[in-house]
């Protein structure tokens, strides 16, 4: 937890020396996927909000802070409301990205960094797990502060009930500009 403190420190404090525009971002991701481990796959529907900021250091070129949160599918839809239990989880993770710009209005970015997912999925489990976060997005600019874009999340844990997931995301991403001094 003290690593994860440092990290956020260092993002906030370090990352504010870059002098660029649009040095940060907010959004948010929603889609379907998979939840995994300890028990069969469930297809579920989830999302993801999220800070970023530029990187004026190597080797990545942004950081994000993000929440991640998914529920089994069943719940949002009419049916059966005999079942008590729907399987969820919900993380918070950091991540380090890599940008390439392949021309002025298409991006794509890769992203790698560390979660702790707090696994839900019966409910008499309530288990934190530690582990890696990947990402993949291929974003549209609007214009100098939107983008649209289609992403995959994928999580992995390694620890306690070694919960996996994934999410297929269309993602909305406004940039954040502030005045320098």
């Amino acid at each position: 937890m003290k690593i994860f403190i440092l990290i956020i420190f260092y993002t906030l404090v370090f990352t504010s020396v870059n002098a660029q525009q649009n040095n940060y971002a907010i959004g948010g991701r929603i889609g379907i996927g998979s939840l995994m481990g300890d028990f069969p796959s469930q297809t579920t529907l989830g999302g993801k909000l999220f800070f970023e900021t530029n990187n004026a250091f190597n080797p990545f070129d942004k950081f994000q802070l993000h929440f991640t949160y998914a529920q089994k599918i069943e719940k949002f839809l009419p049916g059966d409301f005999k079942i008590q239990y729907y399987s969820f989880m919900y993380s918070i993770g950091f991540n380090g990205l890599l940008t390439q710009e392949l021309n002025q209005f298409i991006t794509i970015e890769e992203g790698i960094g560390l979660i702790i997912l707090n696994d839900r999925s019966f409910n008499d489990i309530n288990v934190w797990n530690y582990g890696v976060s990947l990402s993949l997005l291929g974003e549209i600019n609007l214009n100098k502060n939107i983008s649209l874009g289609l992403g995959l999340d994928y999580g992995l844990t390694l620890s306690n009930t070694n919960v996996s997931y994934f999410l297929l995301t269309l993602q909305s991403k406004y940039y954040i500009e502030l005045l320098s001094l």
